[in-house]
């Protein structure tokens, strides 16, 4: 089989050797500079590994021999699987290959916030010493919400939980409109970690903010467009929320005309959440596995 990236994926070596052994192996270092050079990649294809191409109808329609595609993630939202499904083409993922990555940087982005620890490393350097002005509050007793409990939101939830000694509350898919508010009500925290679904999109608008807490803070490690940007600026500049952590943004790389880049209380991280040499090898590892096992007629993994 004809084993095909339609953009860059980070395979380590060991692995590229054993894709090597089980198909005709091509990885291309780019990203397709035409929605045409995409389609040309993929009609080469049998198994088609996926970073972040958004792989649309239009792509998939002309995948003539496409079998199967490995997401190098845990997302699959920019895949239109419906029309994957259509075409009998499998979508495999990596459901937990950076749990615990993901979920250490999200508490790295609370302490970081809530502590204000970035706007006085910024002052630091421009040698501004005021250690007096960083105001900050502790974390012991705080109810952290959650907001997407799989295995990243719950893993979050057991260090804030076990090691911080915060009180949590969360929901998850099954949960009802009265849980959010709940939760929005209670929690001095927010963490988003849910996936991206008709039901998460814009979540969080001006009505959720106005039942939020004041002095709430806010961290997203999960996917941007679960909170209506221009309903999070606003607040923040009307001061209802104490600090703000990003890791995902809805256009990314951010633009440097981003309003958001102008606040002080504002911490961002470059979508590097999913990152650490442990989740590198671990997601290289289950791609490989989720694409040998699929040549043997076992797939594993697989989106539903």
């Amino acid at each position: 089989m004809k084993i095909i990236s339609i953009d860059k994926v980070n395979l380590l070596p060991i692995h590229i050797k054993k894709l090597k052994k089980a198909g005709d192996l091509f990885l291309f270092d780019n990203t397709p500079d035409s929605k045409q050079e995409a389609i040309n990649r993929v009609k080469q294809a049998d198994i088609l590994l996926v970073n972040l191409y958004k792989i649309s109808k239009d792509i998939l329609v002309m995948a003539k021999q496409l079998k199967m595609i490995a997401v190098f993630g845990t997302g699959f939202d920019f895949i239109d699987i419906k029309e994957a499904k259509k075409k009998n083409i499998l979508v495999c993922n990596a459901p937990n290959y950076c749990t615990e990555s993901a979920a250490e940087h999200t508490i790295g982005l609370i302490l970081n916030a809530i502590r204000l620890a970035s706007r006085a490393e910024r002052d630091l350097r421009k040698g501004i010493w005021s250690p007096h002005v960083y105001k900050g509050y502790e974390l012991k007793g705080k109810t952290l919400g959650i907001i997407g409990y799989g295995n990243i939101g719950k893993r979050v939830g057991e260090i804030a939980s076990r090691g911080l000694n915060m009180k949590i509350r969360h929901i998850n898919s099954s949960s009802n409109r009265k849980n959010l508010e709940m939760l929005l009500r209670k929690s001095d925290v927010i963490s988003i970690n849910t996936s991206l679904n008709n039901k998460t999109f814009n979540m969080i608008e001006e009505k959720e903010f106005s039942l939020m807490k004041e002095g709430v803070v806010i961290i997203n490690t999960g996917r941007a467009s679960v909170i209506n940007n221009k309903e999070l600026v606003k607040n923040l500049k009307l001061g209802k929320i104490f600090a703000v952590g990003l890791d995902v943004f809805k256009k990314e790389p951010i633009k440097m005309t981003d309003s958001l880049l102008s606040f002080t209380n504002v911490v961002l991280t470059p979508h590097m959440a999913f990152k650490t040499k442990e989740s590198e090898y671990r997601i290289s590892q289950t791609i490989t596995d989720n694409v040998t096992s699929f040549i043997k007629g076992n797939p594993q993994n697989i989106v539903k």
